[in-house]
């Protein structure tokens, strides 16, 4: 059985990691490894340093994940560095944009796969707006403020297997078992 291992300290990515890998014959390792992010708007950069790093820090092939809240009103602000925007105002961000202005937004999740000589990365999006007010207690980061297109609840409302459904995570997690050929379960 093929072993993956992903570095994370986010117990919520772990338990969407375990779901979205539920389909294929692996077995799934988490790593703990604390890695200084590089604080850059590009999501690419994000994601292929922090695989770097994960990489130089366990030397076992490592799959890591960064996420980025694209929202229109700000110019596609905050990108990448919407973890330590989160962090700083969590669901004030809704506050920020004036009534009546748009509140179409994009988030990202950039998939990382790195053996020490390759780095292979996969980014997907999921469209949708900011909600008026943060709602919800499930999920993590600005999961309380975003609302994918098609639906009512912000993902922070949603049960885990209803956010899959929408997820950007899964799209860029289906890029990867394709391209390391995982065999589906049985």
């Amino acid at each position: 059985m093929t072993q993956l291992y992903f570095n994370t300290v986010n117990k919520n990515k772990m338990a969407e990691i375990t779901a979205i890998f539920s389909d294929v014959d692996v077995e799934i390792k988490f790593l703990e490894y604390d890695i200084q992010e590089v604080l850059s708007h590009d999501l690419k950069t994000v994601i292929q340093a922090k695989a770097a790093e994960a990489y130089k820090a366990c030397r076992v092939p490592v799959i890591v994940e960064h996420g980025a809240l694209c929202v229109e009103y700000f110019n596609n602000f905050p990108g990448a560095l919407s973890k330590p925007m989160w962090d700083l105002m969590n669901a004030k961000i809704c506050k920020l944009i004036p009534h009546g202005e748009t509140r179409i937004a994009s988030v990202y999740s950039g998939v990382c796969y790195c053996d020490g000589k390759i780095r292979k990365s996969f980014i997907e999006k999921t469209e949708g707006t900011i909600a008026i007010d943060g709602r919800g207690t499930l999920g993590f980061q600005f999961d309380p403020i975003f609302i994918p297109n098609g639906a009512t609840l912000t993902y922070a409302e949603m049960a885990l297997d209803e956010k899959l459904k929408h997820s950007q995570a899964v799209k860029a997690y289906n890029m990867l078992k394709k391209e390391l050929r995982l065999s589906k379960k049985k």
